[in-house]
């Protein structure tokens, strides 16, 4: 889902080479994910398969030849299906509102709101499940647990940046629409 997600909002935008597709979410996702080219050119075909996008080949100025995807009007169908469907939880669960926060733009104000407040919400439960656990550690003196509550409480303030964040941006997205 995360990888179509990025593809189809991101050609929302305008036609991409595979090539331009990568640099994007590799710099969308940071330099700790490191993206394969063998899972962009594959899913790209998979989407062309399904309808949502048309590749292209375009001759570049330097007499080579270069493919391009658009998105077609079934693929526009899709990302707003995914753009509404709730983040799953696991791994990829802040990439996935990272993406989704990147290509919100498309989405009705209400939509982007009710985004903004599904992460507000992920953020309050990171909150509780790190107080959680640091008061479990605040139970013990060990070594080992001292270290392991540093490492809880930077994820506490980044979700509490993240809050503030949220909460700004939903005030800017009010008094700017």
């Amino acid at each position: 889902m995360m990888n179509e997600l990025f593809i189809l909002g991101e050609l929302m935008e305008e036609p991409q080479s595979g090539y331009d597709l990568h640099k994007a979410l590799q710099a969308s996702l940071g330099r700790h994910r490191k993206i394969s080219y063998g899972v962009i050119y594959p899913l790209l075909e998979k989407l062309e398969k399904k309808g949502f996008l048309a590749i292209d080949t375009m001759e570049r100025s330097d007499g080579k030849n270069k493919k391009v995807a658009a998105i077609t009007e079934t693929g526009q169908r899709r990302f707003f299906e995914l753009m509404k469907m709730p983040v799953p939880d696991g791994a990829h669960n802040n990439d996935i509102y990272l993406i989704k926060l990147d290509v919100m733009q498309h989405l009705a104000l209400a939509e982007q709101i009710q985004l903004l407040e599904q992460f507000y919400q992920e953020q309050k439960d990171i909150i509780e499940d790190t107080q959680n656990a640091l008061t479990k550690l605040a139970g013990e003196n060990s070594k080992d647990h001292w270290y392991a509550s540093k490492k809880f409480e930077l994820r506490l303030q980044q979700a509490k940046i993240a809050i503030e964040w949220i909460d700004k941006f939903k005030y800017e997205l009010r008094d700017k629409l």
